[in-house]
């Protein structure tokens, strides 16, 4: 397989996967079974799918696609809502669909997905069969309460239309322009006109626009015939092509100024009456300018066969020189459709995320090269204010370069969050337990490495939810509870932070139950009566720990909640737990925004190096020796302000030689995590500074109480304090 052919593949892939879960958002929404508007949504994008499958090739995706068409095809012209029954055939196919493209991914052939297409395409067949022969009751509740298509489509997806067009008709006018007869590279430049104009083509299938899909169609044929050697390559070739992007660019004009692909409204008319249309009607004008009453133009529009103006002035209503007036202001109003379609710019860009992770590494390389600029041996002693002052511009530009290479990796929450959609609305009917889902935060940002971190963890607590949390609709009911259970899943910024809480109405978590089974497993040792409400909720978390008294194919073997806790570990996160019996139970993720770099504070213990993230620290203080107290368990503890807060000796954790052990001798820092606060005696603080994460080698294994290290500026090794474990090690 040639290169040309390689990429042609992978934009079909990426595409799929993107159509895809599209398609799986439209089907997702409450009122989309009964939606005419939305299910054609959904069969557009079927349909972008199964052409670009069939122009590579992929038969077995194709036929698929193909059958997921027809159905949806059946419900849209019958105006009926879709059935339960189909619409898990639909999004059973969509899973099956994304399984081919992974095929695809590894082989660059669906030969090897036959095994999943075949059964899948002949159920879809089967099931439009037993709807046309009347055996499932689809279209017994009447015409549905449908929308427009153009309802669904905004002003920014048909910007990002036109500037993909804008691109794609620029590079095809210079392949065009390029042919000749003989030109060796004819071939290649028919492959990628065909490229370009297949995709337009297919866009414009999905917006609707059948004039600008039927322009592409025609083009596409010629240069069909011109691939297979049926025409010559030729100026005659070129003439049509450049006559075609000609015909598309008109095409684009009227879409940009009456929001569809007809004909552009003659000047003088009434421009439509397109509600999203951005070309200012004339009428409208003409009221405004009081030349004209509204019920004069409404008369005029009622039997408008020839330009508005003409009628106004034929009739008397309006003069000549008023029209000629409105006709300047009209096209000073709309602008140039020409110089609006040339000014559209592409938005935005495809980027492999390997280039982006490459990237924010270089960035993080740039921190910690600028920390040893400054910190080099060459330049102790020596009064260089101009340097300090360059300094300074550097750092400030490096930092704004962090932070932009952030941004480019943040995204949005919304697909993780109808992943989860799709997931409680499977378990639902897998437990026959009724659930209504709500979210809300879906527009939050994560670093998109964080988010593939939480997405697991996110899965194991809504089965937990659905599973054990919610209870039955009978108990419910009985309980004075509505039948239908509640799960809530959301999002927010809090500080440095972000927060995923998943809540449900359910029974809340049986504190008893737990200690008895912790008992059982000897995870509790003496009075479990002793066990605070807190300490009992974190035995969930211990690997192999369940309440369940049988095990099913979804829980009840103790290894899902064992899994949040190490993927959160994993990002420096934690979860806390919210619960009350009979009225359920609160999940919350508590997540740093990035885990690549971080701002905090070095420190020294001994002769080691180590760093705190700086949300972590309260404040650092000399402690007196009359600040130093002993617990009633003969631990020292630290009397600030008439808070006892216990006492954590750095270097006694990990045995650091010479690391101060005398309170009184050293430095304190309040620490905090997960509610909590101690005190950290420390040999001395080094300073403050942005720090790059990067993971313990291997052969160390893992280090508890040490989430990774980063190279400070003279090249030594410092280490980063995970304060939530640290202090779980020494207070529990």
């Amino acid at each position: 397989m040639d290169q040309e052919t390689g990429e042609i593949i992978q934009s079909f892939i990426s595409e799929a996967y993107e159509r895809l879960d599209d398609a799986e958002i439209q089907l997702e929404k409450a009122s989309c079974a009964d939606n005419a508007g939305c299910l054609n949504s959904v069969f557009r994008l079927f349909h972008s799918v199964k052409g670009s499958a069939a122009y590579l090739g992929f038969e077995r995706i194709k036929a698929l696609t193909h059958e997921a068409e027809s159905l949806l095809d059946y419900f849209i012209k019958a105006l009926s809502p879709v059935d339960p029954e189909s619409m898990d055939d639909i999004l059973k196919t969509i899973d099956c669909l994304r399984l081919s493209v992974g095929v695809v991914e590894r082989d660059n052939s669906d030969e090897d997905a036959s095994g999943l297409t075949k059964d899948r395409t002949i159920a879809l067949a089967r099931r439009i069969e037993g709807l046309k022969q009347g055996k499932a009751k689809a279209g017994e509740s009447g015409p549905c309460n449908c929308i427009t298509l153009s309802e669904l489509i905004t002003h920014d997806m048909v910007d990002r239309f036109l500037s993909e067009c804008v691109d794609l008709m620029d590079e095809a006018e210079v392949k065009a322009l390029s042919m000749s007869r003989g030109d060796p590279g004819g071939a290649e430049s028919i492959n990628d006109l065909f490229r370009a104009i297949h995709t337009i083509k297919g866009n414009s299938g999905f917006f609707g626009y059948a004039r600008l899909e039927k322009l592409c169609m025609e083009m596409e044929n010629q240069l069909a015939k011109a691939r297979q050697g049926e025409i010559p390559v030729n100026d005659a070739l070129a003439n049509m092509v450049l006559e075609g992007i000609d015909g598309i660019r008109n095409a684009m004009k009227a879409v940009v100024l009456v929001g569809a692909d007809k004909a552009c409204p003659e000047e003088g008319s009434s421009a439509a009456t397109q509600t999203e249309s951005r070309y200012r009607p004339l009428g409208e004008i003409l009221i405004d300018l009081g030349t004209v009453k509204e019920e004069e133009i409404k008369q005029a529009l009622d039997i408008q066969e020839r330009p508005l103006g003409e009628i106004l002035v034929e009739s008397g209503v309006a003069a000549a020189a008023d029209v000629d007036k409105a006709l300047e202001i009209q096209r000073a109003t709309a602008g140039s459709a020409e110089r609006i379609v040339d000014d559209i710019q592409r938005k935005e860009i495809r980027v492999d995320t390997a280039k982006l992770d490459k990237l924010f590494e270089l960035v993080g390389e740039l921190i910690t090269a600028e920390s040893m600029v400054l910190n080099s041996p060459d330049l102790s002693g020596l009064k260089l204010d101009n340097f300090q002052k360059s300094f300074s511009g550097l750092n400030k530009i490096s930092r704004e370069i962090q932070e932009t290479a952030m941004m480019i990796r943040m995204i949005p929450l919304e697909g993780l969050f109808h992943k989860m959609t799709r997931l409680i609305r499977d378990l639902s009917r897998k437990f026959d337990k009724p659930v209504e889902f709500r979210s809300s935060g879906q527009e939050t940002e994560m670093d998109k490495n964080v988010i593939e971190q939480v997405s697991d963890p996110l899965v194991h607590i809504l089965r937990n939810a659905i599973d054990h949390g919610l209870e039955s609709p009978a108990k419910r009911s009985a309980a004075g509870k509505p039948p239908t259970g509640t799960i809530y899943l959301d999002a927010k910024y809090e500080g440095s932070e972000i927060w995923i809480s998943v809540r449900d109405d359910g029974a809340g978590l049986d504190r008893e139950r737990i200690l008895m089974k912790a008992v059982e497993r000897g995870l509790v040792k003496g009075d479990p009566s002793a066990v605070t409400d807190d300490e009992a909720w974190k035995l969930i978390f211990e690997p192999g720990f369940s309440t369940a008294d049988v095990v099913t194919e979804v829980s009840g073997r103790g290894v899902g909640m064992d899994v949040v806790k190490k993927n959160l570990e994993r990002i420096r996160g934690r979860v806390d737990i919210k619960t009350e019996k009979g009225k359920g139970t609160d999940f919350i993720l508590k997540i740093p925004l990035t885990m690549a770099i971080i701002d905090g504070i070095t420190l020294r213990s001994g002769q080691n190096h180590y760093s705190i993230p700086l949300g972590d620290i309260l404040e650092f203080f000399k402690a007196t020796p009359a600040q130093i107290t002993v617990t009633e368990h003969g631990e020292e503890a630290v009397n600030l302000r008439g808070a006892i807060l216990p006492l954590i000796k750095l270097g006694e954790v990990f045995s650091i030689p010479g690391a101060a052990l005398d309170p009184a001798q050293g430095i304190i820092i309040v620490v905090q995590s997960a509610g909590r606060k101690a005190c950290l005696l420390i040999d001395e603080v080094v300073g403050n500074q942005q720090i790059v994460v990067k993971s313990l080698s291997e052969y160390l294994g893992k280090v508890e109480g040490v989430s990774g290290c980063s190279i400070l500026g003279d090249g030594t090794v410092s280490f980063i304090i995970d304060t939530g474990r640290l202090m779980s090690l020494r207070l529990e």
